[in-house]
């Protein structure tokens, strides 16, 4: 019988799962994609259930599924215990973010392994006749007062860029990118994120803040890309490679070239097949109590800002304190943001109309 892959993803243009998606439909096996709660009586034993990180909705009994299942978690920098909470259900785990991989394993994942980011060719590498731009950014700038901003809002003004403060969907980013020297990267918690894979790949010097987290596993300083730690290296690094066009070339055709033979989607897709294929149905809630998967269903939808599922969760589980305190706290929580009650909530909504 043929195994069906079910990819579980939000359903967005710029999410990472569009990717693998392109990836895991050059083989054999068919592949469906659930951008919203997936129906898991429809999944067998031989197919392949994988998450990518984000999720739309998170579908009950998932511990209950026959099949092995697999997880990619990518902004554990971020929201780290809410991916821990979700990450209970998957039998293989993956994270984009090496340095993280420690709080997986204590959790007791017996099958965790680091997984960077990677590029799409198909996408992200568009040859422009000319690079018309000194600096290409795209990406939020972050909030006003906190260093990325600041770091941001000093160095793309003093350069030619694109218009780093409009919305590009993937092919638009990478087209700016294409037409860029220089792609500046400043990451959020020192994370090794998605630009500096698209960057690369379009051709682009990539210049970025010195990132522990692995980098330095995939690329080499001064070989694939630049670094820097300050805002003052950060234009001293540009105006010097902008100075030195053979140099900035040589660097950026060798990480163009290390991008596109090591860290493409289809390569990472290949991994989660190869991992998958002799990994064992470990999930920790595969071994919990209904008690406790009431209650870690319910942290998930209060994660989720999804706070009437857990009258389903109850439903389903029974009836047990803990998740019904989580579903009164995540509702009061999201009626205050809706109409504001409490002084401080008041206040952020005075702050926001000003």
């Amino acid at each position: 019988m043929t195994r069906t892959i079910h990819l579980f993803s939000h359903g967005a243009e710029h999410t990472t799962a569009q990717y693998f998606y392109r990836a895991a439909k050059l083989d054999a096996a068919p592949v469906i994609y659930w951008d919203k709660a997936p129906d898991l009586s429809v999944i067998r034993a031989e197919d392949l259930f994988v998450f990518i990180d984000p999720a739309p909705d998170w579908p009950l009994h998932l511990e209950a599924l026959p099949c092995t299942t697999v997880a990619y978690f990518i902004d554990v920098h971020q929201e780290r215990e809410s991916r821990l909470q979700q990450a209970r259900f998957f039998d293989v785990v993956f994270i984009a973010q090496k340095d993280y991989l420690h709080y997986f394993q204590a959790e007791g994942h017996r099958q965790v392994h680091w997984l960077p980011l990677g590029c799409d060719p198909e996408v992200h590498v568009q040859p422009a006749p000319e690079r018309i731009f000194d600096v290409g950014f795209v990406g939020k700038l972050g909030l006003r007062g906190t260093e990325r901003h600041t770091l941001l809002t000093t160095v793309l003004p003093r350069y030619r860029s694109n218009d780093y403060l409009a919305y590009h969907a993937p092919r638009d980013m990478a087209a700016a990118y294409g037409r860029s020297k220089i792609v500046f990267n400043a990451s959020i918690n020192q994370d090794v994120n998605m630009r500096v894979f698209e960057g690369l790949a379009a051709g682009a010097l990539l210049v970025t803040d010195r990132i522990p987290n692995g980098l330095d596993e995939l690329f080499t300083e001064g070989v694939h890309y630049v670094g820097y730690s300050t805002v003052e290296e950060a234009i001293a690094q540009i105006d010097r490679h902008l100075a030195h066009p053979d140099e900035l070339q040589r660097i950026a055709l060798a990480g163009q070239q290390c991008v596109l033979s090591m860290h493409t989607y289809r390569q990472r897709w290949l991994t989660i097949l190869d991992v998958s294929a002799s990994a064992t149905r470990t999930a920790p809630a595969r071994t919990m109590g209904r008690r406790d998967l009431a209650t870690l269903y319910a942290q998930i939808f209060v994660g989720l800002r999804m706070p009437r599922r857990i009258l389903d969760v109850l439903s389903t589980y029974g009836v047990a304190a803990k998740p019904v305190r989580l579903g009164l706290l995540s509702a009061a929580r999201w009626l205050n943001a809706k109409v504001p009650l409490t002084p401080n909530a008041i206040r952020a909504r005075l702050r926001s109309r000003r």
